[in-house]
């Protein structure tokens, strides 16, 4: 009797579930979980640092040697497939 044990577990689900649908209370659990919004003054305000040009135009130069040498790394590796693809056919 293989599996016997999980029908045993399915059965008993299955009375308590219906034990709960015959309840008339077992399902009023959203009433106390419902969602009441808040005060603004109750809302966490984040206050940011400003950062400085200098530092935007460092960001900016690094962001755009990594775009470059991402792109290359692309190019190279696409050269390469393709390369190896008309080899390997013809």
């Amino acid at each position: 009797m293989n599996g016997a044990g999980f029908m045993l577990d399915a059965i008993k689900q299955l009375r308590g579930n219906r034990a709960l649908l015959k309840k008339k209370d077992a399902f009023e659990i959203h009433k106390s979980n419902m969602y009441k919004e808040k005060p603004i003054s109750q809302y966490r305000k984040y206050r940011f640092k400003k950062a400085s040009p200098e530092y935007l135009a460092k960001l900016r130069a690094q962001l755009n040697k990594e775009r470059r040498t991402d792109l290359i790394k692309r190019i190279v590796i696409l050269l390469l497939s393709i390369s190896f693809g008309l080899i390997l056919f013809l």
